[in-house]
């Protein structure tokens, strides 16, 4: 039987544990699975079943989940939301591993469990304060690829833009995404969709690296969304080089004929929503303890290399079917001085060590 290793003690974001209590939050068909090992302070560690949204909300409100808990939920088999703030409480902390979105097996969960155990909260505390100091300082970002000659400028400093943090260390009321590591830029605030507005993003960006494909709430069927993983993977080996106009993508064009089946699928999705287009998101990763694991898993989005990777981020569930998150760790952003402020310089030979790194591994 497989089992899933999980060392409370060293899920680090959660800070002390003295005298506090630890659950995890599960789906019944994982539960008998989950070990939970080690040595470390809390008062008392169990496991808690959920088939859905509304069980876990009845486990907070009916106290199940007793105050000043750390709360961690795995749960592959229900679409989980975000609970209300005041339903959370301000005296519980709740992490939340990304494994609905994407099939995620019992090796996949043990291996980003590691990942979590291995994610430095201060590191990321350090990165996310250093960006946002640089950011600030700057006058635009210019993104860069120089194996691929592309430059696009975003002018970031736009006041209506939301930034989004998942990094460092949750303090007491706060949630965070599992495997913690991203700070995200988008022109609106999640729940309030507005089809019209976009991020001010001009140029041409390289889109080479690993891809996420997200499913949204609709019906949908697991092989639809795995045929069109298959096809837009082509680019983690060859790139898409995308002409971008006030956000949206208006062409592409691939450097190798292995990228064209991925052209073809972005392009169709375009044509079926136009919204794919649409650069909703660009997310900047500092977890630097992740390597990324080959295929379709939402826990990849936060791999940040050696000193930040972006990805970006098209569709936008629930409103799309699907969200696609593209991660380049090719792709660096120089400030208006011309200084490289986020990522790493890469050749070819280092990237693709980097991202297939994780092949073996579980």
């Amino acid at each position: 039987m497989s089992e899933i290793k999980l060392n409370p003690g060293r899920l680090r974001q959660f800070g002390d544990t003295k005298d506090l209590h630890f659950r995890v939050v599960t789906s019944a068909s994982i539960a008998s699975h989950i070990d939970i090992c080690g040595e470390d302070g809390y008062a008392s560690r169990e496991v808690n079943i959920i088939g859905s949204m509304e069980d876990f909300q009845v486990l907070l409100a009916s106290s199940t989940i007793p105050e000043r808990s750390h709360i961690l939920v795995i749960a592959p088999d229900v679409f989980f939301q975000s609970p209300r703030p005041e339903l959370l409480g301000p005296h519980r902390k709740l992490m939340v591993m990304a494994c609905n979105s994407t099939p995620t097996s019992l090796e996949t969960i043990a291996y980003f469990i590691r990942t979590m155990e291995n994610t430095d909260p201060e590191d990321q505390k350090r990165r996310t304060d250093r960006f946002f100091e640089q950011g600030e300082a700057s006058e635009y970002f210019l993104f860069r690829n120089g194996q691929h000659d592309t430059e696009a400028i975003f002018h970031h400093l736009d006041d209506s833009y939301l930034w989004n943090e998942q990094t460092g260390y949750i303090d007491w009321g706060e949630q965070q995404i599992a495997p913690a590591g991203e700070i995200s830029v988008l022109p609106l605030d999640i729940q309030q969709f507005n089809e019209h507005l976009r991020l001010d993003i001009n140029g041409r960006l390289a889109l080479q690296g690993q891809c996420v494909l997200h499913n949204g709430t609709p019906s949908y069927l697991r092989s639809d969304q795995r045929r069109i993983f298959d096809a837009l993977d082509g680019i983690h080996d060859h790139a898409l080089i995308a002409d971008i106009s006030n956000g949206q993508i208006t062409s592409l064009h691939e450097t190798h004929p292995g990228a064209i089946p991925a052209r073809r699928m972005l392009e169709a999705m375009f044509e079926v929503d136009s919204r794919y287009s649409v650069i909703w998101e660009i997310g900047f990763a500092v977890n630097c303890g992740l390597e990324i694991r080959r295929g379709n898993h939402a826990m990849n989005e936060v791999y940040g290399g050696r000193n930040g990777a972006m990805h970006w981020g098209l569709g936008l569930t629930p409103y799309t079917q699907y969200h696609l998150d593209i991660i380049t760790p090719g792709t660096v952003i120089h400030n208006h001085r011309n200084e490289i402020i986020f990522g790493e310089v890469q050749t070819r030979m280092r990237r693709e060590r980097e991202l297939g790194c994780g092949c073996h591994a579980a």
